[in-house]
């Protein structure tokens, strides 16, 4: 009898916050690429709750009272025949569900065990021209509200300021929501299959440390919660949104003076380790290789892809410096015998370029050459394209062409004291090898498993990590990561969790320690440590992030670029202005009251940070024609916001490149 993995996957999943009750599910498919089973619809899509794989609609993204959905990461188990070293991709492994058999045993129960938390009170602020080498130093970077005390691990502060609601437990056959709220007891399952209350966890929220809060949509009072399905799958379900802020020592409530680093502030974003636990009708058990969870920003254009996606940003790591596939690179050098699949390593490139277009107001001539770049094929001669190979693409191993803008691409802002942004060191290989005829024309075959944790990440922002979305520069540290993935059974990115024993929790004493600390070796990473490194609240980000100039800025030029064009909608066409299949003009996707400025580069934001906490439930959202409902038909071509609440006034936004003043 061969012996058997179980893994969780995806490895990382990726939840949303919303004001609504309701929430659709995490994308199981790539943004902005072909489906195989669809000529109307590309990837990227949430799915619609309750259902294995149903796209949603422009009617699913809010409820009947027209609060934004949520969106919630679902999480599934894959058995694999064990190996001494594994290689990636793998591509078997086969689902799990309560009623599978395996070996002569059938799955009666799976066990999951989540924790959340957020620690983004307690840690360092961001320095923005530094990314993760803020913290090559044996100095840190200075705390986050240095008044509750200047020791990130001291007991005190640490229970001011971390939002701790403990883990929470979950079997697979129930049907029952279980929520990681004050009142909810902590729980965690045992590698027997025992679920155990603790309720001796000290749980922390804003208001036990700070009664008289400002809470503009509401107070913290939960992460959010977990639900199972039919098959003993795992749904997490995230917070609202919310942010919270407590008083200074004069009574007054601490100003949104920033757009990164904010005291006194709190929102309910977080992030944790999921894991499980296979109950067998001979009454064996085995656990699962553990995942985890992001709870971030919503998803206001879930099918455009980014140039360079959080999947590139992790692989670029995993490939370079873990092992991940010594075919594409080993011994400190890439393999030029390394033949990359287009379809799946260097096309997407191509389409992101693309459709970032409808996030954007580019003039028509470089929207022209951004559609001819998505019409490349692998046929093509790459010197006779309009790339004219890679003439026009910024290449990472220059430090000189990180300081160059047009004609150079991508024209998005970089990161780490870098101006422009460019492909990662692997993506650019990809590419070198596609310009000398070095690829195969097909697609990676990937395993189920394996396909999630790729949609999972490559859905996301990747750099510019100024600190970005969904995840920022952490993922670019190797001690985030289990380096023993091909030895130990588990796989790749699979998070560096710290083993916690929640028998050892004691009454008033936090249970979290201050953490994971970037380029330092340590336990492993605890719930909220992820999160941390994001913007407090992630509202002010979201909200600057339209567009800047350069910074540091070697072109002396007063143009503005976009920082996260995918992820963050600028300029929109709004499917109630198309007519007779002709757009309308553009709107800023934040716009109306409060946004007007006569800066052209404070324009498509709040000019008071107040007003994005406030309002960004009403920004729409950017979807594909044939996923619009309604009695109008739209292209598939087109990408068009729809369910925005905002105000509809016309605001023409700014050229952001001068390429063709008059077009």
């Amino acid at each position: 009898m061969s012996k058997q993995v179980f893994r969780i996957h995806p490895a990382i999943g990726v939840a949303r916050v919303g004001n609504s009750e309701s929430f659709y599910l995490a994308p199981e498919t790539i943004a902005g690429l072909p489906l195989p089973d669809r000529d109307d619809l590309v990837g990227g899509l949430p799915i619609r709750a309750g259902t294995e794989a149903e796209p949603i609609t422009s009617r699913d993204l809010r409820d009947a009272d027209g609060a934004l959905k949520r969106q919630a990461a679902r999480f599934r188990i894959y058995q694999y025949p064990a190996h001494d070293h594994e290689a990636y991709p793998n591509g078997g492994g086969a689902e799990v569900r309560i009623g599978s058999e395996i070996a002569g045993r059938r799955v009666v129960d799976i066990i999951w065990t989540v924790h959340l938390a957020n620690k983004k009170s307690n840690t360092y602020q961001l320095i923005d021209d530094q990314g993760v080498d803020a913290y090559r130093h044996d100095q840190l970077p200075p705390l986050r509200n240095p008044l509750q005390g200047p020791d990130a691990s001291d007991e005190a502060r640490r229970a001011r300021l971390v939002i701790d609601p403990g883990p929470r437990a979950l079997r697979g056959r129930d049907h029952k929501v279980v929520r990681f709220d004050a009142s909810t007891p902590a729980s965690y399952a045992t590698p027997a299959g025992e679920i155990r209350l603790q309720p001796d966890y000290f749980k922390s929220f804003p208001s036990d440390a700070f009664p008289d809060l400002l809470c503009p949509r509401g107070p913290i009072e939960t992460l959010g919660e977990l639900h199972g399905d039919d098959h003993g799958r795992l749904v997490v379900a995230g917070g609202y949104g919310r942010a919270v802020a407590f008083r200074r020592r004069d009574g007054q409530v601490y100003p949104l003076a920033a757009d990164v680093n904010n005291d006194g502030w709190f929102d309910d974003t977080s992030d944790g380790p999921v894991s499980a636990v296979l109950c067998f009708d001979d009454g064996t058990t085995a656990e699962a290789a553990g995942a985890w969870v992001v709870v971030t920003d919503p998803g206001y254009a879930p099918q455009t892809l980014n140039v360079v996606s959080l999947w590139d940003d992790i692989c670029n790591t995993w490939i370079r410096e873990l092992g991940l596939q010594p075919e594409v690179y080993a011994h400190g050098a890439y393999q030029k015998a390394y033949r990359p699949a287009f379809e799946t390593e260097i096309w997407p490139i191509f389409r992101a370029a693309d459709l970032q277009r409808w996030n954007t107001n580019l003039p028509r001539m470089a929207i022209r050459a951004h559609q001819a770049v998505a019409s490349i094929t692998a046929s093509d001669a790459p010197g006779e394209t309009i790339l004219a190979g890679l003439a026009y693409i910024r290449n990472p191993n220059h430090e000189n062409e990180f300081n160059t803008g047009v004609p150079l691409m991508p024209l998005s802002l970089g990161d780490a004291g870098k101006p422009f942004l460019a492909p990662t060191f692997t993506q650019y290989f990809y590419l070198e090898q596609w310009n000398s005829g070095c690829f195969d024309p097909g697609a990676i075959r990937l395993g189920p498993g394996e396909a999630l944790d790729r949609a999972s990440l490559q859905n996301c922002l990747g750099g510019r990590f100024s600190p970005g979305i969904d995840m920022t520069f952490v993922v670019r540290d190797v001690n985030l990561w289990k380096r023993d993935w091909a030895a130990s059974g588990e796989g790749p990115f699979r998070i560096h969790a710290r083993k916690l024993d929640y028998a050892a929790a004691r009454p008033g004493v936090p249970f979290l320690s201050e953490g994971y600390v970037p380029l330092r070796a340590g336990p492993g990473v605890e719930p909220g440590d992820t999160s941390k490194f994001m913007a407090l609240p992630w509202h002010t980000d979201y909200n600057s992030c339209a567009t800047h100039n350069t910074s540091p800025n070697p072109i002396n030029s007063s143009t503005l670029f976009w920082s996260w064009p995918a992820q963050r909608p600028v300029a929109v066409y709004v499917a109630a202005d198309v007519h007779d299949g002709k757009l309308g003009g553009q709107r800023y996707s934040v716009r109306g009251s409060g946004t007007q400025s006569p800066d052209p580069s404070a324009q498509g934001r709040y000019q008071e940070r107040l007003d994005m906490i406030e309002n960004w439930p009403g920004i729409g959202v950017v979807i594909q024609g044939t996923a619009i409902e309604g009695e109008r038909r739209f292209s598939k071509d087109q990408f068009l916001e729809v369910a925005s609440l905002l105000d509809e006034e016309l605001v023409p936004p700014w050229p952001q490149n001068a390429l063709d003043p008059n077009d």
